[in-house]
């Protein structure tokens, strides 16, 4: 049986894969014409496309991080998942740099929940079992 913190993680970061999703829905013209006022991505002949190929392969990795470590209990994964996060959040201080609208706080949101999952890993009961650790009391037995 997974242990709590590994249910909360899990559950923490489908719902910020699921709000995520639903951010790019409601801001993907705005995204869009963002990447059209970049004279850089235009020299690249880079569009919505890319656009949609990076969110999917955004959402590819948080979905194999969580089923290595919340379905497999991959401690390596762990790591992986961090380090991403910590990418992840080396954008948050030019998100807060425009005006707040309500894709940032959205996004910001996303980030929140990703770092409250995190947060699970590190618990000693998640530690124990991605460790592969026995977390069972003998003594509940007695």
């Amino acid at each position: 049986m997974r242990p709590k913190s590994i249910v909360m993680f899990e559950r923490l970061l489908l719902a910020s894969i699921a709000l995520s999703a639903a951010t790019f829905a409601v801001g993907y013209e705005a995204m869009l014409a963002a990447m059209a006022g970049d004279p850089r991505l235009q020299a690249a002949g880079l569009g919505g496309g890319f656009l949609i190929g990076s969110v999917l392969a955004e959402y590819a990795i948080y979905l194999v991080l969580w089923y290595l470590i919340a379905r497999r209990g991959v401690n390596w994964a762990k790591w992986v998942f961090v380090a991403v996060l910590a990418l992840g959040l080396l954008s948050v201080p030019s998100a807060l740099g425009g005006p707040i609208n309500l894709l940032v706080v959205l996004g910001l949101a996303v980030v929140a929940l990703r770092v409250l999952a995190a947060i699970n890993l590190f618990r000693p009961d998640a530690i124990a079992w991605l460790r592969g650790e026995d977390e069972t009391d003998p003594a509940a037995f007695d």
